[in-house]
């Protein structure tokens, strides 16, 4: 054989199985490090040389979930499973495609299957536990992540995710210890601080509140939120406002289930500040520019617009306003402080309607000033406040254990003067329901006096 011929051998044999072998070790290498178009076409380049290459069909399954793209990611692993169907890792990382796909009991399957192949899983134990927690399966839930723990009792978050189970079978006593020995191993991790303080508000115990509330400050002293909620749960250095960072966060983190939570919280508060709307203004006519103060995910938007000429919402959180741009019906969406957002649009409103939203406030003087500002004259603002009864506050409003603010009926009334506002309807609801209870809040109407013409002295 001559030259020739052995080039052109070689040129149909391709790179033999140790080049392949180091080409995927430098993909998997370039994944880990964040390089993952780097990544994809080491992987491409196994895969046209080896169609049938079981790392590369995963890995690459695993790099299209990276980037979001979950039903791609899902092909590629399968395929890499029905060529290899005791590839243990596969099984744990479809489990997780799955579940990204939102197909809890494919997960669930997905998972048991990792754990079948390699008892020693502490991951899928704990993602087999996470996903339990979802179906509702509590037992085999709590038994998946004490598994985990078993295993490896210094994971932090196989302790978190046994607290979830057991908070999920109403067992207090359990979760607390749960979430304790989370912040124990990890003393900075926040999902357990948070939903710690989220039981023990449930359960009224304010000096535990406190008590980690201040660990968590000490942990993190730049913690918007946790400062914010040891004034809450301490009643010492309690600010005006909630802080911007601390609300922004809150509700970027809620957005994707916010109407849900709602909804299973009863909330009435757009419905009853329509009907305020409808009784102060009668019939809708298309003609004013209003303004969604606090517009949330745009609850308020669709019983708005038939007073509108030009509807407009604001809210501080950016995930809040892309789930009411999604839904829909305003013709601006602004994302930005709300006493800021006043200020620079003076005499711009006829309505101003705000739902829930002045509870992050506590002394409300700015914001009723600039609110007044920004309304016409004869322009109206209607909000709904939590509120705290006159003989319980010396101020006019309270910040509780909840992280919101209550406000009494009789500050309200004078603040509203005091910023040149004329309450016309100050009425006691229930906006939502709170610990399975009714909360008591108030439905408030106020006007912008016309200016009196200015009467010329006489000669």
């Amino acid at each position: 054989m001559n030259r020739k011929q052995r080039r052109a051998l070689a040129s149909r044999t391709g790179p033999s199985p140790k080049q392949l072998a180091a080409w995927l070790q430098q993909a998997i290498q370039a994944q880990q490090r964040g390089r993952l178009t780097e990544a994809e076409a080491l992987y491409q380049q196994v895969l046209q040389r080896d169609p049938c290459q079981v790392e590369a069909l995963h890995f690459l399954g695993v790099l299209a979930a990276q980037r979001g793209q979950h039903e791609q990611a899902a092909d590629l692993i399968r395929r890499a499973l029905e060529l290899n169907p005791q590839y243990a890792d596969a099984w744990n990382n479809l489990g997780n495609v799955l579940t990204a796909l939102e197909h809890p009991e494919e997960a669930a399957e997905a998972y048991r299957r990792t754990v079948e192949l390699a008892p020693g899983h502490v991951g899928a134990h704990g993602n087999l536990g996470v996903i339990l927690t979802q179906l509702g399966r509590l037992e085999e839930a709590i038994a998946a992540c004490q598994q985990a723990i078993t295993l490896a009792p210094g994971i932090a978050e196989s302790y978190f995710n046994l607290g979830t189970a057991l908070l999920a079978q109403d067992d207090h006593e359990g979760t607390i210890v749960a979430y304790q020995e989370t912040i124990r191993r990890q003393p900075d991790h926040t999902r357990a601080y948070k939903a710690l303080s989220l039981l023990f508000y449930k359960l009224n115990r304010r000096e535990d509140a406190t008590t980690l509330f201040r660990c968590w400050l000490e942990q993190n002293p730049d913690d918007t939120a946790a400062r914010h909620m040891l004034a809450a749960s301490s009643g010492c250095d309690v600010p005006g406002r909630a802080a911007d960072d601390y609300v922004q966060t809150m509700f970027d983190e809620m957005a994707d289930d916010f109407d849900r939570h709602l909804n299973h919280l009863g909330y009435r508060a757009p419905e009853l500040l329509t009907e305020a709307v409808a009784i102060t203004l009668g019939v809708p006519a298309g003609t004013l520019d209003v303004l969604d103060a606090g517009c949330g995910t745009g609850l308020c938007g669709p019983l708005l617009r038939p007073y509108a000429r030009q509807l407009i919402g604001v809210d501080l959180s950016l995930g809040m306003v892309d789930k009411a741009q999604a839904r829909g019906g305003y013709d601006e969406l602004v994302v930005a402080e709300l006493t800021a957002f006043l200020v620079e649009r003076p005499a711009s409103c006829d309505l101003i309607v705000s739902a829930d939203t002045l509870v992050y406030f506590g002394d409300l003087a700015p914001l009723f000033t600039a609110a007044a500002a920004a309304l016409r004259p004869n322009g109206w603002l209607a909000f709904t406040v939590e509120e705290i009864p006159d003989a319980e506050t010396s101020t006019g409003f309270s910040l509780e254990l909840s992280g919101r603010y209550r406000h009494s009926a009789a500050y309200l009334r004078q603040t509203l003067v005091e910023a040149g506002l004329t309450p016309t309807m100050l009425n006691q609801v229930t906006p939502r329901l709170e610990r399975g209870q009714p909360v008591t809040g108030l439905l408030v109407v106020a006007y912008k006096p016309a200016l009196e013409p200015t009467q010329e002295s006489p000669h």
